[in-house]
């Protein structure tokens, strides 16, 4: 049901999005590389109140400014994937200029929104960045954490919204797909560290992030096994997670997704940055990415056991419930 490229759109989209938040947030917190904050209107107050967390939060120049460039080419490469998958561009396009407000009208928006935010970024942070307003970077951090949520979510949302798929009425597709973006950001954020020289200690950085995503991992394992267990409860639904857990999707879920995707960069980023940082860092990203593109595979790949999708399975169902 899903062509090759909508996966990908589905994958790259997703992780540009997770990693337009996470760099959203970094820069909140490293304001000052742009200069003081402009005083009066309570920047004084602000200041005072953002120090103690963005000091754990600093990270060299950079780290952001190679980031940006990442994820700018992430969310490019999906809204690449997007348009070759449409067939014709202008299909696309048209969803910006839509008047009806729909569920593909808003990702589409917030997919542009956040391509925009992160190109700004890539030349601030590459070029005439130090001319810019603190309050004006500020604002774009805002934003760019903001539509990067929203992007990341959409990519959830976009296959709940397929009525004629029972695997993915849950609600928990969201979510699932939301905390596996923001698990990329985190893995851009590493990758990306583990290629920078820096004087700026930014080891407290990196192991707060490492906290929060071993938190978002947890989180994210909890909502996998919510979403397989209902698939097998429902008997809609049941082929297609068994063929998941036991058939031939059993070794790119367990292995790829759950072992590698999921419990290799936990555990690594348990001891980060102990050992060689530079190398641990590019195993976690790459573990992260990795299990992230293994997910949307998975997931879209129970389309193809959906009853409504596959007539012979409709039929056999209902000749199993009649004989019962």
């Amino acid at each position: 049901m899903f062509s090759e490229l909508a996966v990908a759109y589905l994958f790259f989209g997703g992780a540009g999005a997770g990693a337009c938040v996470v760099l959203g947030v970094l820069e909140c917190a490293n304001i000052g590389r742009y200069g003081a904050l402009p005083s009066g209107s309570g920047a004084g107050m602000m200041r005072a109140r953002s120090s103690r967390w963005a000091r754990r939060l600093r990270v060299p120049h950079e780290l952001l400014a190679r980031g940006w460039v990442l994820c700018l080419l992430l969310l490019g490469t999906g809204s690449l994937c997007l348009l070759a998958d449409a067939g014709r561009p202008e299909r696309v396009v048209t969803l910006w200029l839509a008047p009806r407000f729909s569920v593909v009208t808003v990702g589409a928006w917030a997919l542009l929104a956040s391509s925009v935010v992160a190109a700004f970024f890539a030349m601030a942070s590459n070029g005439w960045g130090a001319r810019l307003r603190p309050a004006l970077v500020l604002a774009a951090a805002i934003a760019a954490v903001v539509a990067g949520l929203v992007t990341a979510v959409y990519t959830g949302v976009l296959l709940g919204s397929l009525p004629s798929v029972l695997a993915y009425r849950m609600g928990v597709l969201p979510a699932l797909f939301l905390l596996s973006s923001l698990s990329c950001g985190a893995a851009v954020v590493f990758a990306v560290s583990s290629l920078v020289d820096s004087r700026l200690p930014f080891g407290s950085a990196l192991r707060r992030l490492g906290r929060a995503d071993r938190a978002i991992i947890l989180v994210e394992a909890a909502l996998l096994v919510l979403f397989v267990g209902g698939q097998l409860a429902d008997e809609g639904t049941k082929a297609g997670a068994a063929a998941l857990i036991f058939g031939d999707g059993a070794v790119l879920f367990w292995v790829v997704l759950v072992l590698v995707g999921l419990g290799a960069p936990f555990v690594l980023e348990w001891r980060y940055p102990a050992g060689d940082r530079r190398v641990k860092g590019l195993w976690i990203a790459f573990c992260i990415l990795l299990g992230a593109a293994a997910l949307r595979v998975s997931v879209t790949g129970l389309a193809a056991f959906d009853i409504s999708q596959t007539p012979e399975l409709a039929f056999q169902l209902a000749a199993a419930t009649a004989s019962g």
